[in-house]
C-alpha cells in the first residue's frame, strides 16, 4: 500500500452551523475548528469545511485561503436536525465527497450528524473529534425535552460509531475506553496566535471574567453568590459575563438573584461577543472563573492561560489535566461551599500571586495549545489513520 503523505493530502471537515461570518464565532466547537484552520494555513494540505446551516437557502462558498475553503449547505426543510441529516445531509455529504475527492473525513461533532453517514461515505475513512459526551450532559438537564434530546444524541453516537477518535483530554479518553476503536489520538483544541500575543499583567484590578452559555450546568449562580459573600467583608470584585441564556427558568433565577442583591454595579452582562471582542475582555481581566458542574475541556481555559490569566475552576472533567492547583491556576470542589470564596479572597489585591500564576499559566499554554502545533499533530493522526 502506498503511504499517504502531507504533500497530497485532502481532508473534508464536517460540522453543523459554522457561522457565515467567521468573526462572529462565539466559542466551542466552531472556535476549535476556526483555530485549527489557522494552524493548517502553514501546512501543505487541502481542506474543505462542510457546514450544514439553517440560515441559508442555497449553497455558499467562502475562500478561507488558497488551500482552505468553507462550503455552507442548507440543512434541509424538516423541523428536526436528525431528519435533515438523514434525508438531505447524507446526499449533500456524498455529493461533496464526489466533488472534492477527499482522502479522509473529519467529523467535528457526533450526535445526529452521524445520520449523514448512513447511505455511505464512498469507502472513505472517518475521524471523530469528541468535544463532549451527550450522556454526561444529560445528567445536568432539567427539562424533559432536553433530557430526551441528549439521550437520543447519546444513543445515536453508540449506534453509529466512528472507529478513529481524537480525544481533547485524557478524561474523555477514559470515559470512552470501553468503545471499540481502530486508532486514537489525544490532541487538545487549538488556539490562535492572538491569545498568546496578549501581554502579561503587571498588577491586578480584581477583574473577574465568565465566558460561556448561562445555564444550570455552567453554575453562574455559585459565582454570583460568592461575589456577594465577599462584598459583605468589603472585598469588591467586578465581573464581566460573556455569554447568553438558553434556559428561561435559569435566566429568571439569575435575574431574580441580581434584583435582590447589591451586585448591579459590579456584575456586567455583555451578551455573546465575537472572538476579537472576547480577546479584548480577556486582556482587560485578571481571573477567569469556571464554576461548572460538568465540562470536558473548555477552550476558554486554554485561551485565558495563553493570555497569562489566572484560572479558578471547579475540578471537573478534563480541567485538572490543565490546571495544577496553586501552580498554574486554582481548582476547587463544588461540595466545599467555602472553596471558591477562599481562593478569590486570597487573590484579592494580591499582585504578586496573580502575576506569578499567570506567567506559569502562559508557559503551560505555549507548550501545547498553539494552532500550529495542534495542526501538526492532527495531520500526523490523519496519516496514521490512512496508513493503518
Amino acid at each position: 500500500m502506498k503511504l499517504k503523505t502531507i504533500d497530497n493530502l485532502k481532508v473534508l471537515i464536517v460540522l453543523p452551523g459554522f457561522p457565515l461570518d467567521i468573526n462572529s464565532i462565539k466559542g466551542g466547537v466552531h472556535a476549535a475548528v476556526s483555530n485549527l484552520l489557522h494552524g493548517f494555513l502553514s501546512k501543505d494540505i487541502c481542506i474543505r469545511v462542510l457546514s450544514f446551516n439553517n440560515d441559508i437557502v442555497s449553497r455558499q462558498v467562502f475562500k478561507f485561503s488558497d488551500s482552505i475553503e468553507i462550503v455552507y449547505e442548507p440543512e434541509g426543510p424538516f423541523p428536526f436536525h436528525s431528519l435533515n441529516y438523514l434525508f438531505k445531509g447524507s446526499i449533500i455529504l456524498k455529493n461533496n465527497i464526489k466533488e472534492f475527492k477527499p482522502d479522509i473525513l473529519h467529523f467535528q461533532t457526533g450526535n445526529t450528524l452521524m445520520f449523514t453517514r448512513l447511505f455511505g461515505t464512498l469507502g472513505l475513512k472517518s475521524i471523530l473529534t469528541i468535544h463532549a459526551f451527550a450522556f454526561e450532559e444529560l445528567k445536568t438537564k432539567t427539562s424533559i425535552k432536553d433530557k430526551v434530546t441528549f439521550w437520543f444524541n447519546g444513543f445515536i453516537n453508540d449506534l453509529l460509531p466512528i472507529k478513529n477518535i481524537v480525544y481533547i483530554s485524557e478524561s474523555s479518553k477514559q470515559k470512552h475506553f470501553s468503545k471499540k476503536i481502530n486508532n486514537a489520538a489525544l490532541i487538545p483544541n487549538a488556539l490562535r496566535p492572538a491569545y498568546f500575543n496578549i501581554p502579561l499583567s503587571n498588577k491586578t484590578q480584581n477583574q473577574l471574567l465568565y465566558i460561556g452559555v448561562i445555564n444550570n450546568r455552567k453554575n453562574l449562580i455559585h459565582l454570583l453568590q460568592t461575589i456577594s459573600r465577599l462584598q459583605d467583608e468589603n472585598i469588591f470584585f467586578t465581573l464581566n459575563v460573556l455569554g447568553g441564556y438558553k434556559d428561561k427558568d435559569y435566566e429568571n433565577l439569575i435575574e431574580d438573584y441580581m434584583d435582590n442583591s447589591k451586585l448591579k454595579n459590579y456584575v456586567h452582562f455583555r451578551g455573546w461577543v465575537n472572538q476579537d471582542d472576547a480577546i479584548n475582555y480577556i486582556a482587560d481581566s485578571n481571573i477567569l472563573v469556571i464554576p461548572s458542574f460538568q465540562e470536558t475541556l473548555p477552550m476558554v481555559i486554554a485561551e485565558n492561560m495563553a493570555a497569562g490569566k489566572v484560572i479558578v475552576s471547579s475540578a471537573v472533567g478534563g480541567i485538572p489535566e490543565m490546571i495544577e492547583h496553586q501552580q498554574n491556576g486554582f481548582l476547587f470542589n463544588l461540595s466545599d461551599t467555602h472553596a471558591l470564596y477562599n481562593i478569590l479572597k486570597l487573590l484579592y489585591h494580591n499582585d504578586q500571586l496573580v502575576i506569578n500564576i499567570g506567567k506559569k499559566a502562559k508557559e503551560f499554554a505555549v507548550s501545547g495549545y498553539h494552532c500550529n502545533e495542534v495542526a501538526e499533530k492532527t495531520i500526523g493522526f490523519y496519516q496514521q489513520v490512512l496508513n493503518s
